[in-house]
């Protein structure tokens, strides 16, 4: 049911804040999105001289079972949340509702998969973990789910300077708390598990209480509102196992082929170039709200905007990052991580293009309404990319996994890129960045500038 113009929204959450402009929205995300990158950035340091690059692929295969059980566990409610917190065509206190009871349901089904094939596991494609780390991983599926799926709620109802301001103080607490367990530990990755494990929690706890107050409390989904969220996320819902599977399935191949060492600089070359999608995180989250609602001219054309902006600021920075990777790896990590400079810079033109994707998929989800499409291009691309992991893992090792996944990157951005153009709102000329774009981004970072001046004279 939608709300007619003006009424209240439903089950008394309040009404929608004056949407801010997308410079001042992506400034707010960005803010969170630099400190969280400069806390992960402090933390990746600390783990990786900690534990030397066995143990980082302990840690890392932990981080990442719990991140694809709760992707393959939320059956696209994430990506569904985004839509319907925009549009709310549905009550957003029932959607929240099903955000916990799907959260509790796969986290203790998550559990039992885990801990009642651990023999299967833990000889196979999390080679190096063991029973304590299994049960922490299993412990945090439920807190992952929730997150995924509030946070996206919050961020498709427009709320993006709220969440930026609780994800900053995340980022602050991210150290405080892996630090102490890395050092107390020693070079075992259990204690950065639990370190990690705290950390996801409270960023839950926060965005529960944050919600609560909102919305009030959460309502039981009726069938209604279950029937309509799960029946469009369930059309993304393939698309999302399938981004995961060529997202991540490259690991998985390295850690069955080669073991958890090579894991570790395997994932730490990886992980570097996917900081580099910290501008594209930020423009996600600040036009979430405004691809979800604005008509599909206007949406087209934010789009193409969005495109100009990464294409300008990330190719010169993965020009730069190619250049000086082999001691950036040495000065940051040290001598042991040497070896994962040469997959770095393979990754870093595939970075570019993922970033791409990330901004269109969320024009083509929620704009256009096309969950299916998404689903084709990520399928077809998890099935070209699983024979190539196969073949080049085994003959070059984590560099052929590197390959693979720049080409299969390029390749689904080029496919949003597509559909974007061939929108009728969108020529592929318009795709291009020009001095204006140049002149317009000067213009915004001036402007962001003498805004944070004004802020730190207010302070003093």
């Amino acid at each position: 049911m939608t709300a007619a113009a003006g009424a209240e929204p439903p089950d008394g959450a309040a009404a929608p804040e004056p949407r801010a402009s997308l410079a001042r929205a992506t400034y707010a995300a960005l803010q969170a999105d630099v400190l969280q990158a400069v806390s992960d950035f402090v933390v990746v340091i600390v783990v990786a001289r900690a534990l030397g690059p066995t143990e980082r692929g302990v840690f890392f295969l932990a981080v990442l079972a719990s991140t694809i059980i709760a992707l393959l566990g939320n059956l696209g409610l994430a990506t569904a949340a985004i839509a319907y917190g925009a549009n709310r065509r549905i009550p957003l206190r029932e959607l929240h509702g099903l955000a916990i009871v799907l959260s509790v349901v796969v986290g203790a089904l998550g559990a039992a998969l885990l801990l009642g094939l651990e023999h299967v596991w833990v000889t196979s494609v999390l080679s190096g973990m063991d029973h304590v780390t299994l049960v922490l991983v299993a412990v945090s599926v439920t807190p992952v789910i929730y997150a995924q799926i509030v946070g996206a709620m919050l961020y498709g109802m427009g709320l993006t300077r709220q969440i930026s301001q609780i994800r900053m103080g995340i980022a602050v607490a991210n150290p405080l708390l892996m630090i102490p367990a890395v050092l107390v530990g020693g070079r075992t990755a259990a204690w950065a598990i639990a370190a990690w494990l705290a950390t996801m929690t409270l960023f839950a706890v926060v965005l529960a209480f944050y919600t609560v107050r909102r919305l009030s409390g959460p309502a039981w989904p009726s069938r209604a509102t279950t029937r309509e969220v799960t029946s469009f996320s369930l059309r993304s819902y393939v698309g999302t196992l399938a981004h995961q599977g060529f997202l991540r399935l490259d690991v998985l191949f390295v850690s069955a082929r080669l073991g958890p060492r090579a894991v570790g600089l395997y994932s730490q070359a990886s992980g570097l170039a996917e900081r580099m999608t910290t501008l594209g995180h930020a423009m996600y989250a600040s036009s979430a709200a405004r691809l979800g609602s604005d008509p599909p001219d206007r949406a087209a054309e934010l789009g193409a905007e969005l495109v100009r902006v990464l294409l300008l600021i990330m190719v010169p920075a993965a020009v730069v990052l190619a250049a000086v990777a082999h001691p950036l790896m040495v000065v940051l990590f040290g001598e042991a991580f040497a070896p994962a400079a040469v997959p770095f810079r393979i990754l870093l033109p595939g970075t570019v293009c993922l970033t791409i994707w990330y901004v269109l998929s969320l024009y083509i989800i929620s704009s256009l309404r096309r969950p299916g499409a998404t689903t084709v291009i990520q399928g077809v691309a998890l099935l070209v990319s699983a024979p190539l992991y196969w073949v080049a893992v085994r003959q070059w090792g984590y560099n052929g996994a590197a390959v693979v996944s720049s080409v299969i990157y390029a390749a689904v951005g080029v496919a949003s890129v597509a559909i974007l153009a061939n929108s009728p709102h969108v020529r592929l000329g318009q795709l291009r960045p020009t001095s204006a774009d140049v002149r317009h981004m000067l213009d915004l970072a001036r402007a962001a500038a003498a805004g944070l001046r004004g802020r730190r004279a207010g302070v003093h």
